[in-house]
């Protein structure tokens, strides 16, 4: 049978085979919101019901990027951040199944034999949210789900649907929020403030020299962008936390023709080049406005760094 795992454990990330059983959290788990985190509580307290490790089955790449690349939702979050927010969940263990042609013609009862067969460990039972299905053109349902469990003696646990204010909490809903900048309730559906990941790249040069606020330049690779403006954030960079004024937009005072996210560190020295940050956003201050003057934008972007330190100040208490 296909391999279709790539596995990951928390120390090593490789495929690290035992002898005790796992009780499987599987979906997509893109943003590891509220609904996600159920379905591994789930699998946590039966895994210890069975003396079996808990772990979590995710999908790479996401399985709308194979059926309809052009529709294909902006992640929320890279690969390696939801390994890791599994594991704070509750899983010991996460694997992702290769999603490509291939696997996305497998019959359900397929789909389930491949999972079954897999080398890196022994399946006693599997957790899911209550609709979820799988196989071929989402063919497989929880009746087909728990019918091959039963054939196994896998325990099989379908979790119901999470809400948050009468609306049920949904990747795609948490998307929705952040495009439309509402940054509380991306925080009340996930746990966490909205978070843009990327990668520091050369911008304009002109933040440091002439605004005295050298800003770094995020070339987004996850993530989904709220409203333009200038917003209160903060980067973990290095073991320490650092206030973070950052603004999305245009640079309308110098002109610019492309949409940027541009971010100054306080208290931060150093380059930036390079490196891979995250940078969660607390507060949004104001929009984004052309000035008449370099010299005033420089006079704004104090007031801003000011209002920024300030809301960091707030949010570590």
């Amino acid at each position: 049978m296909k391999d279709f795992l790539q596995f990951h454990t928390a120390a090593s990330g490789v495929c690290a085979a035992a002898d005790r059983p796992r009780i499987v959290a599987a979906g997509v788990f893109d943003g590891v919101h509220l609904g996600h985190r159920a379905i591994v509580r789930a699998a946590k307290d039966a895994a210890a019901k069975r003396d079996a490790i808990p772990a979590a089955v995710s999908f790479t790449p996401h399985p709308r990027c194979v059926f309809a690349p052009d529709q294909a939702p902006a992640l929320l979050m890279p690969e390696a951040e939801r390994v890791r927010r599994l594991r704070l969940a509750g899983a010991a263990e996460t694997a992702f199944i290769v999603f490509d042609r291939e696997v996305a013609m497998w019959t359900p009862e397929e789909f389930l034999e491949h999972l079954a067969a897999n080398r890196c460990f022994r399946i006693a039972g599997i957790c899911v949210g209550e609709h979820w299905r799988f196989g071929r053109d989402g063919s497989g349902d929880g009746a087909v789900l728990e019918r091959f469990c039963a054939e196994r003696n896998w325990s099989c646990n379908r979790i119901p649907e999470v809400e948050s204010d009468g609306e049920i909490v949904s990747s795609s809903g948490i998307r929705r929020a952040a495009a439309a900048g509402d940054l509380a309730k991306v925080r009340r559906l996930t746990g966490s403030p909205l978070t843009l990941y990327g990668r520091i790249v050369h911008g304009f040069q002109v933040a440091g020299t002439e605004l005295a606020a050298p800003t770094a330049n995020l070339e987004l690779t996850a993530g989904v962008m709220p409203p333009d403006g200038v917003y209160a954030g903060q980067v973990a960079l290095d073991g320490a936390v650092f206030p973070a004024a950052v603004n999305l937009g245009f640079a309308p005072t110098f002109h610019r023709t492309r949409r940027r996210i541009e971010i100054h560190l306080v208290g931060f020295s150093g380059t930036l080049y390079g490196r891979e940050l995250a940078v969660e956003l607390l507060a949004f201050l104001r929009p984004e406005r052309e000035f008449s003057s370099p010299a005033e934008l420089k006079r704004q972007i104090a007031a801003d760094i000011a209002r920024v330190v300030a809301v960091r100040e707030n949010n570590k208490n």
